[in-house]
């Protein structure tokens, strides 16, 4: 079975996102309301975000139209 590993994070456009790296799932919570299912994403994209300066800066280049996603 897998899990969702989640992390909240200090970040002006989202407070957290979890991943289960076994599907290739993303779920982001956004801060103006909101969470969304991100699909297809590999790890090294998660890793990206996990490491980045500006969360939203790395969403909007990276994860934001560029893989399937649905609104949960």
């Amino acid at each position: 079975m897998s899990k969702m590993t989640w992390q909240d994070v200090d970040s002006s456009m989202i407070s957290g996102f979890g991943y289960d790296e076994s599907k290739q799932v993303l779920e982001v919570k956004f801060n103006k309301g909101g969470t969304y299912r991100y699909t297809n994403v590999p790890k090294s994209v998660v890793e990206g975000l996990e490491d980045a300066d500006s969360k939203g800066r790395y969403m909007h280049g990276y994860i934001i139209d560029q893989y399937p996603h649905q609104k949960l």
